[in-house]
């Protein structure tokens, strides 16, 4: 196996890995939200635990999420210097931005996590929103680096 294939297999695996548990984390918090809605509306106490466990799912996706696309950044950069020299510029923007919908999901996520019984319930609901908007935003801008990869025009011109 030469260089550039090895490269393409490791790219191929780490990618592999890191879209699944993207995809569920995306998903995840929307169904936490869903059943804390339900419980806030109908005070079941199944609801509750649903929430609670969905949060501590959505945490553990999280954080897998979180080292498998920073393994992915290094990758891009070590195993594709010269694509990155060149398309850096243009999937530069869209990367920086789902860095930073990256961190607003960590810190609502922290909130949510750490915020039962401790913020008021409208407080909480909304942290929960948000690392859903956020995670969903953070796979919007990735498929829009991804499909200037796949579609590049130049924006100069």
């Amino acid at each position: 196996m030469n260089d550039f294939m090895a490269a393409r297999a490791q790219m191929a695996l780490s990618l592999g890995f890191h879209i699944v548990f993207a995809a569920i984390g995306m998903a995840m918090p929307v169904l936490m939200v869903l059943a804390e809605w339900a419980w806030i509306r109908r005070r079941n106490a199944v609801d509750r635990i649903l929430a609670e466990r969905w949060a501590k799912g959505t945490a553990v996706l999280f954080a897998i999420g979180a080292v498998s696309g920073t393994a992915l950044s290094f990758e891009l950069g070590l195993l594709w210097p010269t694509f990155m020299r060149h398309a850096g510029p243009m999937v530069g923007m869209p990367f920086s931005l789902e860095g930073f919908a990256f961190f607003l999901e960590a810190i609502f996520l922290g909130i949510y996590l750490y915020g039962w019984n401790r913020v008021s319930e409208r407080v909480h609901i909304l942290a929960g929103a948000m690392v859903a908007v956020s995670g969903i935003a953070s796979g919007a801008l990735v498929i829009a680096a991804n499909a200037w990869m796949n579609t590049p025009q130049d924006s100069m011109s």
